[in-house]
């Protein structure tokens, strides 16, 4: 994508849990008929706490475009159809699984435009 500078995917999974039993997939943004894949690279995780204080997991991830595994992905989202999230049908998707049961929070996805930072609210993909 032009101009965008995709920093990471942030993941909060209420709870006491194990990182190595949360399976994460890739980041698929798309609109009307565009599409953009992302994949993990790379994961940390830490344990902290929410605003109300109850326990999380918060993972980061580090992502790129792999343009052999998604060889039928166009990557023609814009960075217009990312400013204006809040008002087209912007869909942002994450595969989260794992064997075992876990409440995902949250998750964020941070870029930055012209020096300008931004986030966009991610849905779970079961």
């Amino acid at each position: 994508m032009e101009e965008v500078n995709i920093h990471n995917l942030e993941l909060e999974i209420k709870g006491h849990v194990d990182r190595n039993i949360v399976d994460i997939g890739s980041l698929t943004l798309s609109v009307d008929d565009r599409e953009y894949i992302l994949d993990v690279t790379q994961s940390y995780s830490y344990e902290t706490e929410n605003f109300s204080g109850e326990p999380i997991l918060r993972i980061t991830c580090d992502l790129e475009v792999d343009k052999d595994t998604f060889q039928d992905c166009p990557y023609d989202i814009t960075k217009h159809d990312l400013l204006d999230s809040d008002h087209n049908d912007l869909n942002a998707e994450l595969y989260v699984g794992g064997e075992e049961d876990f409440e995902v929070e949250q998750i964020l996805l941070h870029f930055d435009i012209d020096g300008q930072d931004y986030q966009i609210k991610v849905k779970e993909e079961i």
